[in-house]
């Protein structure tokens, strides 16, 4: 007998053996079972995952001697029939092939004849999307109401080409991609029946190659094999297919994050001198990056990366020692640049530069943390030069993790035991200026010191508190115990305003409006800009 390919030799022949599409093998099972089945489907689906070998067990599961069934025997005449493709009620049309309206019209005269052996006359047209518009009329009236003996089955890698007249008269299954461990598992499966001796992750990268296709995936097994032998390696299985082996991907990405850009460059030139497609490498690093992002989240989502177990472990650990928002970043820079890989005349001298210039890329900073900077930044410059000095000193007021070994513990807030009465009063006025730089500032500013005993502070009052006077007085409180000490009380004394007696003969004194700006500083903060341009500020 002639050899036959892994895809050929291992076609599913029943419901249960379809790979990776339960969903809808349970679906056609079910309505075989009930007695529900349609007179038309739509098959879609991308390339390899099951659409012609699941239409074509269904065309068994209908004519079988012990059918219509769920289980099709494939002993009987008829499976055997279908099974090698000489069935005279099983028709495979190729739509890229005869896609006109005279062959749909020579469909429409002989499907008004009864099957030869089967129950069922079975019309599957493959890639039927590349059928005409007028094949397409030609067929709608057909395919709304075939005669009862007649079942169609269109399959399609491109559903959104087939017109919606089309598609209505369809039950329609979408076939999905299967994913790559389900495929790695089968692949060893047919690797343990043929007697081959492959690596784990030799079959995860064949598996990872083909893109959710099993039949892809089978033909590269094919070809790995008779390649290397029933004992291929790893790296020679990725030489083969032309993708990059997992431990230079997990190399430049470690590169990267370590900021060893020789390290990067000697591996590009590795891959340069073994003939490696610089590009494939490129989008396997994206790939690769990606991994490395989802590695960072969380435990649970080792589902969400198609990696081998060792290499999920070696990504964890990598990323564990980066900020995830670093990772994003990164990510990010290496999507942009793939468009700018692909238009470079020189892919090597372009490969190299993208990738340096991601190396030194500067850790992202959470907004949080930006914001805390500029607060501080904003304070020292109100503060004036005294702020400044006082940073460069080294911060003498406390870190919030408690001082550093080594050196001297910060001087906690308070006045100096040497200084007068009004050094007392300047400095804690400063001491508010940095607490509270606003309303409460402004008032203070206005206020007197009178009297300063060990544990009382009495002050005068420049002029009456507004409304918001108690709690701007309760937080006074607290900022005076916080700097003087935890027993040192604050007596606040209003002066009694003088009312002059209203004369008037006088004249009305005009208004100040040094005091206005002075004023609603005091009680909105922020800064006076001025009149708008184009106008003057009022007498």
């Amino acid at each position: 007998m002639a050899y036959q390919v892994l895809a050929r030799k291992w076609r599913p022949q029943t419901f249960e053996e379809v790979v990776g599409q339960e969903p809808i093998t349970r679906t056609l099972q079910n309505a075989l079972a009930a007695g529900r089945v349609a007179h038309a489907f739509m098959f879609s689906g991308p390339r390899g995952v099951g659409k012609t070998s699941v239409a074509r067990i269904l065309a068994k599961a209908l004519n079988c001697e012990a059918g219509p069934t769920p289980h099709p025997d494939n002993t009987c005449q008829l499976c055997k029939e279908i099974t090698n493709g000489s069935s005279l009620d099983v028709l495979e049309i190729d739509g890229a092939s005869n896609r006109g309206i005279d062959e749909v019209r020579d469909l429409r005269e002989k499907i008004k004849y009864l099957p030869a052996q089967g129950k069922y006359r079975v019309y599957i047209i493959d890639e039927v999307h590349m059928l005409t518009d007028p094949a397409f009329n030609a067929l709608l009236k057909t395919l709304e109401e075939p005669p009862a003996h007649a079942v169609f089955i269109l399959a399609t890698t491109a559903p959104h080409k087939v017109p919606v007249t089309i598609l209505s008269r369809c039950q329609r299954y979408d076939f999905r991609r299967i994913p790559t461990g389900v495929i790695q598992a089968h692949l060893a499966k047919l690797a343990g029946q043929e007697g081959w001796n492959i690596d784990p992750e030799g079959l995860a990268l064949v598996a990872r190659a083909a893109e959710g296709g099993l039949r892809d995936a089978q033909g590269f097994l094919d070809q790995v094999v008779t390649f290397g032998g029933d004992g291929v390696s790893t790296p020679e299985i990725a030489r083969i297919l032309g993708v990059t082996d997992r431990g230079a991907l997990l190399g430049a990405l470690t590169a990267i994050i370590d900021r060893h850009g020789p390290d990067l460059l000697s591996l590009i030139e590795a891959l340069y001198n073994q003939g490696q497609d610089l590009g494939r490498f490129y989008q396997d690093l994206i790939l690769y990056a990606r991994h490395l992002l989802v590695a960072g989240l969380h435990p649970e989502a080792r589902h969400l990366a198609a990696v081998a177990d060792t290499e999920w472990d070696a990504l964890t650990r990598l990323a564990s020692r980066t900020p995830a928002v670093h990772l994003h970043n990164l990510l990010s820079v290496l999507l942009q640049g793939e468009e700018e890989l692909k238009r470079a005349p020189q892919p090597r001298l372009a490969l190299e530069v993208l990738l340096l210039r991601v190396i030194h890329l500067e850790p992202v900073l959470p907004l949080a943390e930006w914001l805390a900077r500029l607060d501080t930044l904003e304070k020292r410059l109100e503060a004036g030069p005294g702020a400044a000095s006082e940073s460069a000193a080294g911060e003498r007021r406390p870190r919030p993790g408690g001082p550093v070994a080594g050196e001297p513990a910060a001087a906690k807030p308070g006045p100096r035991e040497d200084a007068g009465l009004p050094d007392r009063w300047q400095a804690f006025l400063q001491f508010v200026q940095e607490k509270e730089n606003g309303p409460l500032y402004g008032k203070l500013a206005q206020c007197r010191l009178v009297e300063m005993s060990e544990h009382c502070l009495k002050i005068v009052l420049g002029r009456p508190w507004n409304a918001n006077g108690a709690r701007h007085e309760a937080r006074l409180q607290e900022l005076v115990r916080t700097f003087f000490g935890p027993e040192t009380t604050l007596e606040i004394e209003v002066e009694a305003p003088t009312t002059p007696k209203k004369d008037p003969a006088a004249a009305k004194k005009p208004l100040d409006m040094n005091q206005l700006q002075q004023q609603a500083l005091e009680i909105f903060g922020g800064e006076w800009l001025g009149a708008a341009p184009g106008k003057e500020e009022p007498e």
